[in-house]
This record gives structure tokens, C-alpha cells and sequence, in this order.
């Protein structure tokens, strides 16, 4: 299995490293600048959102919030944090919750032709609040929020930017890992906390692609091998964008 596969890689990279066998510092990363998470602020984010999971079953359980909506709203951070697994499952989280194709292509590109204002004002507004990691956005921004949302919209907006965050982060943390692998270790992170985000990465991973398989009717198999085709593709450009440059 791909999950298989990709943890007897890991445990070849350590043996090699162990004897000696090191591997030239390239890596596809090209120094490694995503944002990632310690295992602590990770428990102590999770913490700080207990008081809102009633808010988080509305949204995620009940839909009260428009679920293509909510993916689309993931997707948009997903690319800001530059995760490639989380914006893999999002695309596909989106168009099994109804979003076409051509939104989705109008969301990569970031097009604010291709919504509505309504859309657009809340897009700009989670790309606002991850660039700004929550703590401030424009005034301008934020009064536009309040016209076209209510409060309660308004605190269920941000707990998706807030969840998708640290998914985001905690799924960077895996890639941190490989990267450490190849040589090319992160600034910002510790192998301690790569390790312990990169097992419960390799934990849920499949309970994702399991739920993804049951909703959309596609084999297992055939949505981890895509996922594994996206993350390569990903990959390749970031490599091709960094010779270029």
C-alpha cells in the first residue's frame, strides 16, 4: 500500500544516514520555508479550540454552514500554507460536495471574477487572517465582513481558517521530515516534533482517504495513488519554478 511504501522509505533513508550513505543535500524542496508546528503548540491549539466544538459540529456535521462553501474556503488555505496533501484532499473534498470544476479552477487562480462578492469578501478575509497568523485584519476588511456576514457566519468562517491552519501545519511538519531526510533540514523545526506529527500524519492519512473512498465511490487504492500523483506533480513545478529563478 502507499502508506506502506512510504514508511519503508522513511526507515531506508534512516539506515542509509546511519551508515554513512549520505545523499547530497538537493532536495525537490530547495531549503525548506513552510510553515509547520511543534507537537506542544499543536496540543495547545487544539486545546484552545475545545470551547468551540459545538460550533465545529455545526459546521462540520450539521453543514449549517454550506459545506462546498467550507471546502472551498480550506482549499484557499491549503495553497496560502503551501500543503500539498491538505490541498489534494480539499479539491476532492469540494467536488464531492458539489463545487464544479470551473470554480475550482477560478479558486487556483484566485479570480475574483469567478465569484460572487459575497464569496470573494470571505476568501480575502481567511487569506487575511493566515497571513496575519490571526491576530489582525484590515479594518476595511473587516467592516465588509460584517456587511455581508452575520455574527455567528462570521465565527464560523474563522474556526475554518483556524482548523485548516493547523492542519496545514501539522501536514508541513511530514514534509519537514522528508526534507530533513534529504538534507535539506527546516530552519524553524525540530526533529522531535517532525517525528511525533509526521506518526499521527501517517495515522490519519488513511481514515481521510478511507472517508474520501466511501464518499466519492472510488477505490482506495486509486485515490492514493493520485493523491501520491498530485504531491510528485507538485513537486516537479516547485523544482522547475526554482531553477528558473
Amino acid at each position: 500500500m502507499p502508506i506502506v511504501r512510504a514508511i519503508k522509505s522513511t526507515a531506508g533513508a534512516l539506515r542509509d544516514k546511519a551508515k554513512g550513505r549520505r545523499k547530497p543535500p538537493a532536495s525537490p524542496f530547495g531549503g525548506f520555508k513552510k510553515r509547520t508546528i511543534s507537537a506542544s503548540q499543536m496540543v495547545r491549539s487544539l486545546a484552545a479550540l475545545a470551547p468551540d466544538l459545538g460550533l465545529m459540529y455545526r459546521v462540520w456535521i450539521r453543514e449549517e454552514f454550506d459545506p462546498g462553501f467550507r471546502e472551498e474556503l480550506m482549499l484557499v488555505v491549503s495553497k496560502l500554507n503551501a500543503c500539498r496533501f491538505c490541498s489534494w484532499v480539499h479539491h476532492e473534498w469540494a467536488q464531492i460536495s458539489g463545487v464544479s470544476d470551473e470554480e475550482l479552477a477560478q479558486l487556483e487562480q484566485l479570480d475574483p471574477k469567478g465569484f460572487d462578492r459575497r464569496k470573494w469578501v470571505a476568501i480575502s478575509y481567511v487569506r487575511a487572517l493566515v497571513k496575519e497568523d490571526f491576530r489582525r485584519v484590515q479594518p476595511a476588511l473587516r467592516r465588509a465582513m460584517q456587511h455581508k456576514y452575520s455574527p455567528r457566519e462570521i465565527r464560523q468562517v474563522e474556526l475554518i481558517a483556524r482548523v485548516m491552519d493547523l492542519g496545514n501545519r501539522g501536514g508541513n511538519s511530514f514534509d519537514a521530515m522528508r526534507s530533513r531526510l534529504r538534507g535539506v533540514p527546516a530552519a524553524d523545526s525540530r526533529v522531535v516534533d517532525e517525528v511525533i506529527l509526521s506518526s499521527v500524519f501517517l495515522v490519519v492519512a488513511p481514515a481521510v482517504l478511507l472517508y474520501l473512498s466511501r464518499a466519492s465511490n472510488r477505490p482506495f487504492l486509486d485515490l492514493a495513488r493520485s493523491l501520491i500523483d498530485y504531491t510528485r506533480q507538485q513537486d516537479g513545478q516547485g523544482a522547475a519554478a526554482r531553477k528558473s529563478q
